[in-house]
């Protein structure tokens, strides 16, 4: 077992993939315009959860995650020069969709609103 605590390695990997993406080192245009939001890593430091944005639309984003799955080996093999770990975790990015629930909840807090402000 590593001495580093998830949480630690968790925001060692995102300041690493943040670096990464906004240093153009990852020279894939698809996921060059995308945002880590979080990451979150398993208690046995096995896997990584990397949670990304992108504006745009559906197609957008699924061109995004196909070139999130095209550079994952090389931010892996990246990842595991930088830490010192027994095992690098496996990487898997998934949008974030806490953005677009946001979202959704203010236009339905703001319908709330607007319909008890005017009453039938």
């Amino acid at each position: 077992m590593s001495r580093f605590r998830p949480e630690r390695v968790a925001g060692q990997i995102h300041k690493i993939v943040s670096e990464m993406l906004h240093s153009g080192e990852i020279k894939d245009p698809r996921v060059c315009l995308a945002t880590i939001t979080e990451v979150q890593v398993s208690r046995d430091l096995g896997l990584a959860r990397i949670f990304y944005t992108v504006l745009g639309n559906e197609e957008e984003r699924r061109v995004t995650a196909e070139g999130f799955a095209r550079v994952a080996a090389y931010v892996r093999r990246r990842i595991g020069q930088e830490l010192a770990l027994r095992q690098v975790p496996e990487l898997r990015f998934e949008y974030d969709h806490s953005s677009e629930t946001g979202r959704r909840i203010d236009d339905l807090l703001r319908e709330a609103r607007r319909s008890e402000a005017d009453p039938e």
